[in-house]
């Protein structure tokens, strides 16, 4: 018998343990990142905190508004004034809903749809327990919120409106380009969710038997594919409930040659590998494997944190490139911005880059904004090119605070002086966005 080698070249995909606990350390607020390095601190004697801290240069800001007597004076009222609110996970759908070609009807029982979501993002309620739950009126039927939820399904983020786990991960994949890993990871979440272990080695000795027909290359970036999925769709979005404490993760400040980016160094947890054991360990012979196994952990640790600084920093950078007319002119000036570009820019995946906006804030001489606050779909323009959702709201803001107090436009009548300045939008979405804006309507505005 003869052998013969051949040698392939071939891609695949792979989240191996440090890579999973870096896009998990990059998800967490400041808060969550500062109690998770404490933990880290007191489980693993090889990390330390460094003799001295260099203090922020910035305040730590509250995001309560109604405990904002923790400060006084006029810096205070400005501080509150100028933070801008990041949605909460329902807000952040509702607003979702204008962007896509449903009529009244159909936006309206997605709205029915995203009110029964539960915390984690999932839709555990039959169609006739909601039915129950809602007003005769309304005259919902079970068809016609199937075809509701099959919108929901196509919102941000993926697997939003899932019944359950399995769910959830089947639709996010049906998101990914199609290849055998993907319908590899398909049929294992499908098949044999309960079955995933923590051990990677005993989940590729199962599902290899249990799969035939894919390779143990295909089981193992199929196995990568499904660590990368987010379990719970409303994970990394602020509660309905204010954020406790809100400090900059960076600071943007005008220089000489324009907007300049630095990290807010208070924001950042700093940790190092403790120099005294280190040099026993490394004298010492026959170290036992425990000591070995913290050594690696406490450096995936420390890399993590570089890791989440790095990403952070790149996409503020970004944010501050594409919308510098924001830093000059305000909300007018802001710009259409997809994270698919970022992600494309900065060369990360879109879920990283969904990951690295949750729950970061940016400060500068405009107040304290999140990170996520600067992505925003665009609106059709006449020129083609579009303008982003806040900046046609600044306008809708501006023409009702210029308008005649005796005859304020209706919802019609801004939707054709906002097509007068090459905005095309529908009447609904001007009411949409009127409503964002807390503006009432035109009835309401009459002195």
């Amino acid at each position: 018998m003869s052998q013969t080698f051949q040698l392939k070249l071939k891609q695949t995909q792979q989240l191996n343990q440090s890579l999973q606990q870096s896009l998990r350390i990059l998800q967490m607020s400041g808060l969550e990142l500062e109690q998770e390095v404490e933990e880290w601190l007191q489980d693993n004697p090889l990390l330390e905190r460094p003799d001295s801290e260099e203090e922020g240069s910035g305040p730590q800001l509250s995001a309560d508004i109604g405990k904002a007597n923790r400060l006084s004076g006029e810096d205070a009222e400005d501080i509150w004034a100028t933070l801008a609110e990041e949605d909460d996970f329902n807000a952040f759908l509702h607003k979702q809903v204008c962007e896509h070609p449903l009529s009244d009807s159909e936006a309206a029982r997605v709205h029915i749809l995203i009110d029964f979501l539960d915390e984690q993002g999932y839709l555990t309620d039959s169609f006739s327990d909601i039915i129950d739950h809602t007003p005769l009126e309304w005259m919902l039927e079970e068809d016609s919120l199937q075809e509701a939820l099959d919108q929901l399904h196509t919102f941000d983020p993926p697997g939003v409106g899932a019944a359950d786990l399995r769910e959830s991960l089947l639709l996010q994949l049906q998101r990914l380009p199609a290849s055998p890993p993907r319908n590899c990871a398909a049929r294992i979440v499908n098949l044999f969710l309960d079955q995933l272990g923590k051990s990677r080695q005993q989940n590729i000795g199962k599902f290899k038997k249990a799969l035939p027909q894919d390779s143990t290359e295909t089981i193992q970036t199929a196995l990568d594919l499904i660590a990368g999925l987010n379990p719970y769709p409303a994970y990394g979005f602020v509660s309905a409930e204010p954020t406790a404490y809100v400090q900059p993760d960076v600071w943007v400040r005008e220089g000489k040659e324009g907007w300049v980016v630095s990290g807010n160094e208070s924001a950042w947890p700093k940790i190092r590998l403790n120099r005294e054991y280190c040099t026993m360990l490394e004298a010492a012979e026959g170290v036992d494997k425990v000591w070995k196994e913290k050594l690696i952990e406490a450096r995936q640790k420390i890399d993590s944190l570089a890791h989440r600084k790095s990403t952070v920093l790149r996409l503020a950078e970004y944010i501050v490139e594409r919308q510098e007319d924001f830093f000059v002119f305000g909300e007018i000036g802001l710009s259409p911005m997809l994270l698919k570009d970022a992600a494309a820019e900065l060369g990360v995946a879109e879920s990283t880059v969904s990951r690295a906006v949750n729950h970061k804030y940016l400060s500068c001489p405009r107040g304290v904004f999140a990170l996520r606050y600067f992505f925003t779909q665009a609106v059709a323009t006449e020129d083609g090119e579009g303008a982003s959702q806040s900046a046609v709201k600044a306008v809708m803001a501006q023409l009702v605070a210029a308008e005649n107090k005796q005859k304020p436009y209706s919802d019609e009548a801004l939707s054709k002086l906002l097509k007068q300045q090459g905005i095309d939008i529908a009447r609904r979405t001007v009411a949409k966005y009127r409503e964002a804006l807390h503006i009432p309507p035109a009835h309401q505005r009459k002195p």
